[in-house]
């Protein structure tokens, strides 16, 4: 086996952390307390090439190589989870339209993202169903040559923001082969967007609801054939599992800094609390479980570079990542003590986002289904 980091790949990982130290830490505390998006931030990766990860060369995409956007999401969360989920929404969002779309929706809807720096947005989950696609509610009926939009959809990452949607509905036919994705755009007549919903962690990434009513979608803006939309779903998650777990090993790598930083310099009975052993477990175990997160997380990616079965890779990495940061965040603060609690330091915004990190694209347990069911097949 053959696995390193190439100089490429490096020299990536450095301009986004000079980028993100100069850029983002400073003000991801103030996008944090104001729940505010960052739009000027978003204009500036995607001027750098750092938005649309997905995105082919040809559309005008960075056409960089999934380890390397999986460097990119985790260079970019150490310093602030949120800001990643909006300034990487676009690399999720627009995934069924780079799989499955025509040539015609690839040049309209890709170009306009990377050249013109459009905003897409994920239009799938429902309060009611949850993980469970077969229970979506929302139809889209076809009228000539439209489709008429109805339904309802919940935290809509970037919805405020968003030039257009991805979304998921129901067409009819039977079970397992009646759901479809559409290209909506906002300023379609019957689209009603919610005020943001205001959230523990994630705070910069704004979720909204999105209701369609009577919404009609040109039959053009089907992507793929009626009945593709558990497959397109299949493959949006596929590509989301190492991204939002590079996003935790980001968060936990900033955690783990902050809290072995303090350890050296908190003196108690005459010495660096770093020097006793219940500090250096807790810290020992951080940096094993950031370890072993981030190998598995480059793994998932190299094996999607490779053009290699993924199966459930992806979920194993989101899985062991999403836990070994929320561990990691508490027992930073533990280090910490009082300090970590406080808002005086950046923990308890890590330990908030790393709950999130938890529950977005699929949860926890929804992760340990996939990797059972794919276990025993």
């Amino acid at each position: 086996m053959y696995f390193k980091i190439n100089e490429e790949q490096e020299a990536i990982r450095k301009m986004v952390r000079d980028f993100r130290e100069k850029e983002i830490v400073p003000l991801a505390p103030a996008w944090d307390e104001e729940e505010r998006f960052p739009e000027e931030i978003i204009g500036k990766l995607d001027n750098l090439g750092l938005t649309n990860l997905s995105v082919p060369e040809e559309y005008g995409g960075p056409g960089v190589d999934f380890v390397s956007a999986a460097i990119i999401m985790e260079e970019l969360a150490y310093g602030c989870a949120g800001v990643t989920l909006a300034a990487g929404n676009n690399t999720i969002a627009l995934y069924p339209v780079v799989v499955g779309g025509t040539e015609a929706q690839k040049e309209q809807y890709l170009t306009a993202a990377c050249d013109e720096g459009k905003l897409a947005a994920l239009a799938l989950w429902e309060s009611e169903a949850g993980t469970d696609l077969t229970r979506l509610a929302a139809t889209a009926q076809q009228d000539g040559e439209v489709y008429v939009l109805n339904g309802s959809k919940t935290f809509v990452t970037n919805a405020p923001y968003a030039d257009f949607f991805l979304v998921f509905a129901k067409t009819g036919g039977e079970k397992g082969k009646d759901l479809s994705v559409f290209l909506v755009e906002k300023e379609t007549p019957g689209i009603s967007i919610g005020a943001p919903v205001s959230k523990l962690g994630l705070r910069a990434a704004l979720t909204a609801d999105v209701v369609f009513e009577n919404v009609r979608v040109p039959a053009e803006n089907l992507i793929g054939k009626e009945g593709s939309g558990y497959s397109l779903a299949a493959q949006t998650f596929e590509l989301a599992r190492p991204l939002i777990a590079a996003m935790a090993v980001g968060v936990a790598q900033a955690a783990m800094e902050q809290a072995a930083k303090y350890a050296q310099e908190r003196v108690q009975f005459g010495r660096p609390i770093a020097d006793f052993q219940a500090i250096r477990v807790m810290l020992a175990g951080m940096a094993a479980g950031i370890e072993a997160s981030r190998l598995l997380t480059y793994q998932a990616a190299w094996l999607r570079d490779e053009a290699a079965a993924v199966n459930s890779k992806g979920a194993i990495a989101r899985f062991i990542a999403t836990e070994a940061t929320m561990k990691t965040t508490i027992d930073a603060i533990q280090i910490m003590g009082g300090y970590g609690y406080s808002r005086e330091y950046p923990l308890e915004k890590y330990m908030r986002d790393a709950k999130m990190l938890q529950v977005i694209e699929g949860d926890t347990q929804a992760q340990q289904l996939f990797i059972a069911a794919e276990l025993l097949k």
